[in-house]
């Protein structure tokens, strides 16, 4: 019996904003999920041969919209001979990570409405129940009608969701933001990106960054820490152009100049990203 099996049985029930409760997902039916969402939307696991899942990557990599089936079609003839995008499979670790995840009381529910809102679409005929992309499901993804879910590989990259909706996971996830010493936990990064940027976007559009973003994925995983009986999450250290900026605190939802910490009074204070060394209390921005 696994750990997270037991901690599962004594965690509260989860009820998402559509009534699905977690009471009523069994642990059996849990692991069938798991099973079920790495067998569909794998790289590498799911019923595409390699043709299939390259053309599949030509044609995630062109944007929505009235010229998609023009673009597609220069695409398809400049990368006749095999020179195209790629999608690799995930590691072996974020496969483990996602049926962990299945085992929880925020990941069955959220599984379960992946593969509720999946088989919608199969419904539809723009997916085959094994995971593959039709030709109907390709013009609907090109008008702008849903964003064909997909787990890949992004090497030592960091964790997104793709526009056209590819969830690329690196294949080492970290344990902590070195940045602000935060726990880093792969099933509350799963989670953010689940809940957050898979699960709400039917369309074909990616999600506007800004603070408010940033808090409810900042949020989420802290929902999920918590049920792993782990510290929560608080701060969200950030890039602007560029530019080392700001930090985002989840508890006064503001902004502050530079990297931010907690020191050990808990007070935020400012320090150098590259020493570490405190340079004196946060300073709040605008």
């Amino acid at each position: 019996m696994s750990n997270l099996k037991l901690f599962q049985s004594a965690a509260r029930p989860v009820v998402d904003e559509a009534g699905v409760c977690s009471s009523d997902i069994p642990y059996h039916r849990r692991l069938q999920h798991a099973e079920t969402v790495i067998q569909r939307f794998f790289v590498g696991k799911c019923k595409l041969s390699p043709a299939g899942l390259s053309h599949e990557a030509l044609v995630r990599s062109i944007n929505p919209g009235p010229d998609f089936a023009s673009l597609l079609r220069e695409e398809e003839a400049w990368c006749a001979d095999g020179f195209g995008p790629e999608l690799a499979p995930p590691s072996v670790q974020v496969e483990q990570a996602f049926r962990d995840y299945g085992l929880t009381e925020l990941g069955a529910v959220v599984l379960a409405r992946l593969i509720e809102w999946d088989n919608a679409f199969i419904h539809k005929g723009w997916r085959t129940p094994g995971g593959a992309l039709t030709e109907k499901g390709i013009q609907a993804y090109g008008a702008g009608q849903w964003r064909p879910f997909r787990v890949a590989s992004n090497g030592e990259a960091s964790d997104t969701v793709t526009p056209s909706g590819v969830l690329l996971l690196p294949d080492v996830f970290e344990l902590e933001y070195y940045s602000t010493g935060d726990i880093a936990h792969p099933l509350a990064i799963l989670h953010h990106e689940l809940k957050a940027h898979v699960l709400p976007l039917k369309a074909a559009e990616g999600l506007v960054p800004g603070r408010e973003m940033e808090l409810i994925c900042v949020r989420l995983e802290s929902e999920m820490l918590e049920e792993l009986g782990l510290p929560q999450r608080r701060l969200n250290w950030g890039r602007d152009d560029g530019v080392l900026d700001h930090t985002l605190d989840e508890r006064t939802e503001r902004y502050y100049h530079g990297l931010v910490r907690y020191d050990e009074n808990g007070t935020l204070v400012q320090v150098d990203p590259d020493s570490g060394r405190v340079l004196g209390p946060a300073k709040p921005k605008g």
